[in-house]
């Protein structure tokens, strides 16, 4: 036997050397995809050390979380990652933060596969082991960096908002603690002023087309909107306006001839065009709007926050869309001619039962075409009701950069960015509470002139509904729930009462 034939090793030897590169081939990949836990794969290398440290590092992480949630409920974690949310300086530190972990991450699986390697393996396990440990490094990175672009935007839109702000606070005390077990305990009642904006390149200034009350006890959550109409005329002035000395007996200006009264939503454009009056005041249009409110519905207005209602439409299309009730056939777009018909209608939303779009829910709030004032005030606080009712946190999260560019354009809000973690508890109560409407139609009073006295008391009425006696039921019988109508409802007059917005709608 010659000596290479003697170094040659057998067939069986031959055998056992394949099994076992077969054996640390596999091992080396069970291993590097059990890197996804960080450090779990290095436990079984000579960096056993390291990787226990990484794995009790994250078992601390997951158990201060489970423990935090089982203590003090889900709210706390929610209450802590808001707040994280609302400071720029932390959600820098939170994107410093992921980075890093994505670094550690992707090391830990790439020294995994390093230490686990066979010297000696052919060249197509080397170069699938590879690709394998390139594939888990792209899964780990990819949503690492996805929640880093999201911490950008958020912080982008935080300092925009908190730079741009320039709508100041009512004298209202309605504040809540956010660090508290309830932010709300100490008050009672929150009313928060939402007005649409119906701005665009045709029209001069701002007009409040859309103002609604939403008044919240912040206990049960029961929500009550307050719908005022655009066309209310001799509407007061508080005392302390500027605008009071010229309209002592409300905005009336009868002078200014047929189709051009003083009307409600006129009141921001008359403080802007006497903003000399108002001194310092870097807002006399929202200052007097929210005071002509006050004054009508004999509330304390706590905070404010303007939509433009051309950005809500990309609002509603992040949702998914909203469902509604239309009992009214409606036209899209569309205008009066100078002969008394109508031209410019692009489409229809039909009656009945449905889902809209974005697109078809701004019009849906804001045609008036074949309609009137009042029914879009109706059309409106029902729309109000139904995104409340209807919004996903889970969907609009996969939308936020959509939704973060929206709010940067088009919402505009004195509430503290400090606050907003309270406010989504408050959200989260009034979807449980319940939402009712009181609207100020043409049913219920004379626009042109007003009975203010009578229109407080409806509010008061309406905020402090009595308590609902319950009907006994029959023994051995169970009560039943009406079945939804599948056909539109027809608009019943309005009586002053506040109604279950769905009613309503």
């Amino acid at each position: 036997m010659t000596p290479d034939e003697r170094r040659a090793p057998s067939g069986g030897a031959r055998t056992r050397r394949r099994r076992e590169q077969r054996h640390l081939n596999r091992r080396s990949a069970g291993l590097t995809l059990l890197a996804l836990v960080p450090g779990a794969g290095l436990t079984r290398t000579r960096y056993r050390a390291l990787g226990w440290s990484l794995l009790a590092l994250l078992a601390g992480a997951v158990a201060t979380v489970a423990v935090l949630v089982l203590t003090q409920g889900p709210r706390a974690l929610l209450g802590s990652a808001l707040k994280v949310a609302v400071d720029p300086g932390l959600l820098l530190v939170t994107a410093g933060l992921l980075v890093g972990a994505a670094l550690v991450w992707v090391a830990t699986i790439v020294l995994t596969h390093w230490a686990t390697r066979p010297a000696d393996a052919d060249p197509v396990a080397r170069a699938g082991m590879r690709i394998l440990t390139a594939a888990l490094c792209v899964l780990v990175v990819l949503p690492l960096a996805k929640a880093v672009s999201y911490v950008g935007i958020q912080r982008d839109v935080i300092t925009t908002v908190a730079a741009g702000q320039t709508m100041r606070k009512s004298t209202s005390t309605a504040t809540p603690r956010v660090a508290a077990a309830d932010p709300w305990a100490s008050t009672p009642r929150v009313n928060m002023l939402l007005l649409g904006s119906d701005a665009g390149a045709d029209r001069t200034g701002l007009r409040t087309d859309s103002m609604v009350i939403a008044s919240t006890n912040t206990k049960t959550g029961a929500t009550v909107l307050i719908s005022l109409p655009r066309n209310l005329e001799r509407v007061p002035f508080p005392p302390s306006n500027p605008l009071h000395r010229l309209y002592p007996n409300g905005y009336h200006c009868p002078e200014r001839g047929v189709g051009n009264e003083c009307l409600l939503n006129a009141t921001w454009a008359e403080a802007v065009g006497h903003k000399d009056l108002f001194g310092t005041d870097p807002n006399p249009g929202l200052t007097t709007i929210r005071g002509v409110l006050e004054e009508i519905t004999g509330l304390t207005i706590d905070d404010t926050t303007i939509i433009d209602l051309a950005g809500f439409e990309s609002l509603v299309d992040a949702m998914g869309g909203v469902e509604v009730n239309n009992t009214e056939r409606l036209p899209i777009n569309g205008y009066h001619t100078s002969r008394g018909g109508v031209a410019g209608i692009e489409g229809w939303i039909e009656p009945g039962f449905q889902k809209l779009d974005g697109h078809r829910a701004l019009w849906y709030a804001r045609s008036r075409l074949l309609s009137d004032d009042y029914s879009r005030m109706r059309r409106q606080r029902c729309l109000i009701g139904a995104i409340v009712d209807q919004v996903n946190p889970a969907t609009m999260l996969s939308k936020y950069p959509q939704l973060a560019q929206v709010a940067k354009q088009n919402i505009t809000t004195d509430v503290a960015i400090s606050e907003l973690p309270a406010w989504v508890d408050l959200v989260e109560r009034m979807q449980k509470g319940g939402i009712r409407s009181l609207t100020f139609t043409f049913d219920v009073i004379n626009v042109a002139r007003p009975n203010f006295d009578k229109m407080r008391a409806l509010v008061q009425d309406a905020i402090n509904p009595p308590t609902p006696v319950t009907p006994p039921t029959t023994s051995g019988t169970t009560p039943t729930t009406p079945p939804t109508p599948k056909a539109p409802a027809t608009r019943a007059p309005d009586t002053g009462t506040a109604v279950d917005v769905k009613s309503a709608c």
